[in-house]
């Protein structure tokens, strides 16, 4: 037995559910690819808003009451020392994300992790460790946003291309769900590993 044709409202209904499918997994699957490699590399590819120079505890206070929260820089890179310049962002990922700076490294700036000869094994040992998780973290979870993003073209590619629209449709669902479960995993996992993850939103 053939499913029944679709009403008109309801083939209409139908589309505008495949371009919302479409642009949450496009969206999601671009925001968070953008964060990751952001925290791998301390590169963004957005517009940068402003510099700043923050060398006083009032000067990052400052900032931190513009963005209405903590700025944070790049998790997963090193700072040779305090005063080099570095991007951090107010927001992590959309739609919390809100703008980039370009700031100088401070021992408040969450993820600004600067080099001390002083320090002891234990600290050094310590960021180390925490640098290389979210390496790690990052870089997978970068792989999984383009696999979202890439099932999401796939599913314009069905539909616009291949004219078969069940199946462009259920693409693109799938590429949503994934999405969401992507962005889940992804904040489930750094809440558990970075103490400062909680900050900001």
């Amino acid at each position: 037995m053939t499913d029944a044709p679709l009403s008109r409202h309801g083939l209409i209904l139908k589309r505008l559910l495949f371009l919302v499918f479409m642009y949450a997994g496009l969206a999601y699957g671009l925001s968070l690819l953008e964060y990751t490699v952001f925290n791998l590399t301390g590169w963004s590819p957005v517009s940068i808003e402003r510099s700043v120079e923050l060398h006083s505890r009032e000067e990052v206070k400052k900032e931190f009451d513009l963005c209405g929260g903590p700025l944070f820089a790049a998790s997963a890179v090193v700072s040779a020392q305090e005063g080099d310049r570095l991007l951090a962002r107010c927001g992590r990922f959309w739609p919390f994300y809100r703008y980039t700076i370009e700031a100088t490294a401070h021992p408040l700036l969450p993820g600004s992790f600067i080099l001390y000869p002083d320090e002891a094994p234990a600290a050094v040992t310590a960021r180390e460790n925490f640098i290389i998780n979210m390496q790690v973290i990052n870089g997978g979870f970068a792989l999984v946003a383009l696999f979202v993003i890439g099932l999401s073209c796939f599913a314009g590619y069905r539909f616009l291309f291949k004219k078969d629209e069940e199946a462009g449709y259920k693409t693109a669902f799938h590429g949503f769900i994934s999405s969401f479960l992507m962005l889940a995993c992804y904040s489930g996992v750094m809440f558990f590993i970075d103490p400062t993850f909680s900050f900001g939103w």
